[in-house]
């Protein structure tokens, strides 16, 4: 099969880093806390029209040029498996993290930024990868939308087979003719529409009230996983979840409150939680207030005392017994 590999460590170490922001050029700017230890390896196989990657990196981050072109064309989804590490992607109205041991799909052309990151900050990021064009799966782009970001099941079913067939076109490629690349790609299209198609049909197939429970405790979980951000609005919040506002609010409704009283009663409950934490006792109280998306300390103060009956400061001399 056709391939083409890089490895930065063909490279004199001096020139690596710079070499690979070169190849970003345009796109994505890249930067990276140790640039002399920099390490990135990529191999790609091409698969017809889908193409199958490996990824080592080093931690890093890439941001995207305004106004650049979707390094892999507007019509293309991503799927990552995360072998080591974690990695983050903001979008335009969301951010998801990648996780090993679950299978994530993208669709590149809304990509801002990207941070790959381990635990372990002397290893490297690892993953296998597919670019799949879009118009390959036959499946509405407005149905598939409603699996982005999120981890897709790999225990077993279509999930389990697509990410054994990824893994072992990873380290078996020597097994096949390169005139087999098109014929693989295809057994790959055929595994990510049916995974796709079986995990939509099973979401279709729900109660009304019951898809519009998932679909608000989805909601609720990305809430709780943006609180920091200052634009968590309600139009932020249905354009991230492909509904209207409308629709959100009657979601909210339902659960017997509103999205902005959820918010503010989410924010609330991480600032009170930081007051009481000793490890935090050296933190300014507008500083943990910015932290869950309070701009204004006048208007987090009021707010938190309408909530728990005394002022932040009091609550965090009374929770640690120390000046805050």
């Amino acid at each position: 099969m056709a391939e083409r590999t890089f490895r930065s460590d063909d490279l004199p170490r001096d020139a690596r880093f710079d070499y690979c922001h070169g190849r970003y050029k345009g796109l994505f700017e890249l930067t990276s806390e140790d640039p002399d230890q920099f390490l990135a390896c990529e191999r790609f196989l091409a698969l017809g029209a889908v193409q199958l990657s490996t990824k080592t990196y080093s931690p890093m981050d890439l941001a995207r040029v305004p106004g650049s072109e979707p390094a892999f064309g507007p019509d293309t989804y991503e799927l990552a498996f995360p072998l080591q590490g974690l990695v983050h992607t903001a979008f335009g109205h969301g951010d998801f993290s990648s996780r090993p041991g679950g299978l994530y799909v993208h669709d590149v052309s809304r990509v801002r930024a990207v941070s790959f990151r381990t635990a372990d900050e002397t290893r490297p990021y690892q993953e296998v990868g597919l670019s799949v064009p879009k118009s390959l799966l036959t499946l509405p782009a407005g149905q598939v939308d409603r699996l982005l970001g999120q981890r897709l099941p790999v225990e077993g079913g279509f999930g389990a087979m697509l990410t054994m067939f990824m893994r072992q076109l990873a380290t078996d490629s020597a097994s096949f003719r390169p005139d087999d690349g098109p014929r693989l790609g295809t057994v790959v299209v055929d595994l990510v529409a049916a995974l796709f198609g079986n995990l939509l049909a099973a979401e279709s197939g729900l109660p009304p009230e019951t898809r519009s429970r998932a679909l608000a405790l989805r909601i609720q979980t990305f809430v709780r996983r943006h609180l920091g951000r200052p634009d968590l609005t309600p139009q932020a919040i249905a354009e991230a979840h492909h509904i209207s506002v409308s629709y959100l609010h009657k979601l909210f409704r339902a659960e017997g409150t509103t999205v902005s009283a959820f918010i503010r009663r989410e924010r609330l409950e991480r600032a009170r939680r930081a007051l009481s934490d000793a490890a935090l006792c050296g933190m300014p109280i507008h500083a943990i207030a910015a932290r869950w998306g309070f701009a204004n300390s006048a208007d987090f103060s009021r707010a938190f005392r309408a909530a728990y009956g005394v002022p932040p400061r009091d609550y965090r001399r009374r929770a640690l017994e120390c000046d805050g």
